[in-house]
């Protein structure tokens, strides 16, 4: 089972440029995953294969069925969803229609309408196809997954909203279903965001232990490390086929484009000798006519050398130039005494030091989302709203935040709120800069030249963290509050943000499951479903407990607990 790319090419509808003449195969039984720099076009050559666009040439044959997974199922807003529609994302096209029937004939008969009684009536039949179809031993293993995400069996848990969940709890329910799929082909849009370590490392062994031909876009360095056979590095004046993984690609890129740059010099060599040859030609032959055919020839050796055009130029190692200025924010950044949110955290204290980098640990679901946006919400407060305040932060701190969901607020005084979506790039910059010029010169440092007409609705999810970078920078925050700031961010851009970051006299609060980027902390407060808080300064340690699921702190007397006793 296979997917074979040949030739393929797509503008987007305003001219611009994505998947230009790309080939390429994904082997049987093998793991490929496609990187490449935010907006280069990963998700559009996805899209492509799975036939939601068309290209403007070029073939794309593909021998099995097919699961596609976007980037955030069941994250787009809508209120209704449920788990069992969530787990009906990963079936074969005829399952999926049964279980759709199914759960319409369910709604009717559980109606006062006057269809009822024939819903009901249908429903055994309905039944009947689904069970020939296989659905009773896809439900067993639905059974498993909902037990394994929410500790409730398939049963119970089908009829929970998705709004109620975390987002790495919808996400490890969807990935359940795909990988449990019986189609032979996957294709995943960034799998580990929103996973826990714990949901990272069980997705890891699952795309090892697989059969399936898996296509997938990933940042993540230790999954592409772990558990990939092949890469298809796509760059923005081409692309390439990796044999290997994250953990040699950085020395066959820097191989390759030193190779690219010797070509391109050897070809800018010859083009100037042949240059020079034709003009030395011409010359001669404005002396003695009889070297006029030798020179003619000169010239279109010359041209025809030209106009074929130089080899592909080696790609830019970075894409984006953070300008981050950080400052003090008093010798106590921010304090929480007793703070407490029922069904999520029991009170417990907790005190950040200036330039403390605390990294937040724990479960999908145990509410790490949920205390940063409190404490944002906090850092609003003024007057009499901190008096009896558990959260205080020091006097002169400046916090900033940065949301999972890379939502961007537009200022109502650009646009009204339901046209909010309609608001160009370069507008929303520029009302944080105050002018154009400066706003362009952002969104030029962080690649985003070609895409200031662009809404946010048309970015990449990396884009769109982009955006919220460059927002953040206009704050001047010495408080960050950043919920997986690498998530959506390529490769090279991890890179710049954690070396703006490494160097930057701020206090760092930061939910990531990324376990290279943890590397850069020094505090880890971890969470349990419990309610209780604990930490301890041991990277090892914090990692190995966060990997774990439905872990109780108590168990590890090695930590400092933080709750309330």
């Amino acid at each position: 089972m296979t997917i074979d790319v040949a030739d393929l090419t797509f503008n987007y509808p305003d001219g611009t440029p994505s998947v230009q003449e790309l080939s390429f195969k994904a082997r049987a039984g093998e793991v490929t995953a496609v990187v490449g720099p935010n907006g280069v076009g990963k998700t559009t050559l996805l899209e492509l294969i799975v036939g939601a666009l068309k290209p403007a040439e070029g073939v794309v044959n593909v021998v099995g069925e097919v699961a596609y997974m976007r980037q955030n199922p069941g994250f787009d807003g809508n209120e209704t969803p449920t788990v069992a529609d969530a787990l009906a994302l990963g079936l074969p096209s005829e399952l999926r229609k049964q279980s759709d029937t199914l759960q319409t004939l369910y709604a009717l008969a559980a109606g006062d309408s006057d269809g009822a009684v024939d819903a009901a009536m249908a429903i055994g039949d309905a039944l009947e196809i689904w069970g020939a179809l296989g659905g009773y031993e896809i439900e067993a293993k639905f059974d498993q997954i909902t037990q394994a995400v929410l500790r409730q069996g398939y049963a119970g848990a089908s009829g929970r909203l998705l709004k109620e969940l975390s987002g790495g709890e919808r996400k490890r329910l969807i990935l359940g279903s795909f990988l449990a799929s019986p189609v032979s082909i996957l294709i995943l849009d960034e799998p580990d965001n929103f996973l826990d370590l714990h949901g990272k490392a069980w997705l890891d062994r699952e795309l090892q232990a697989t059969s399936k031909t898996v296509l997938m876009v990933s940042h993540d360095r230790s999954l592409l490390t772990t558990a990939v056979d092949r890469m298809l590095v796509l760059e923005h004046n081409g692309y390439w086929m990796h044999g290997g993984t994250y953990a040699n690609l950085k020395e066959a890129r820097r191989d390759r484009a030193e190779k690219l740059a010797k070509d391109l010099g050897r070809w800018q060599e010859e083009e100037k000798r042949l240059f020079q040859y034709y003009k030395m030609m011409k010359q001669r032959a404005s002396i003695s006519p009889g070297m006029a055919n030798r020179a003619d020839a000169a010239e279109t050796r010359w041209e025809k050398f030209r106009d074929a055009g130089p080899p592909t130029p080696p790609p830019p190692e970075r894409e984006i130039t953070t300008r981050f200025v950080g400052s003090r924010s008093g010798s106590i950044a921010m304090k929480a005494t007793n703070f407490e949110v029922p069904d999520l955290f029991l009170p417990f204290d907790l005190t950040i030091w200036n330039e403390d980098r605390i990294l937040l640990l724990g479960e999908n679901g145990v509410g790490k989302s949920t205390l940063l946006r409190m404490l944002r919400d906090a850092s609003k407060a003024s007057g009499n709203e901190l008096d009896n305040s558990p959260i205080r932060f020091g006097p002169t701190a400046r916090v900033g935040y940065f949301s999972q969901d890379n939502h961007v607020s537009v200022d109502l005084d650009i646009v009204r709120a339901s046209d909010a979506a309609k608001v160009p790039l370069l507008s929303i910059v520029a009302e944080r800069f105050g002018n154009d010029v400066d706003a362009r010169k952002a969104l030029g440092r962080y690649g985003l030249s070609d895409h200031i007409h662009h809404t946010m609705a048309e970015l990449s999810g990396g884009q769109k963290a982009r955006v919220q970078l460059i927002l953040l920078e206009t704050e001047r925050p010495n408080v960050m509050l950043l919920d997986e700031p690498t998530d959506n961010l390529d490769l090279e851009s991890i890179l710049a943000i954690e070396v703006a970051l490494s160097d930057l006299e701020a206090t760092l609060i930061t939910i990531s499951h990324d376990k290279e980027f943890a590397s850069g902390y020094s505090r880890f407060v971890l969470f349990d479903r419990d309610g209780l808080v604990a930490e301890t300064d041991d990277l090892e340690l914090a990692l190995d407990i966060g990997s774990q699921s439905n872990f109780s702190l108590l168990d590890f007397p090695k930590l400092e607990m933080l709750t309330r006793t």
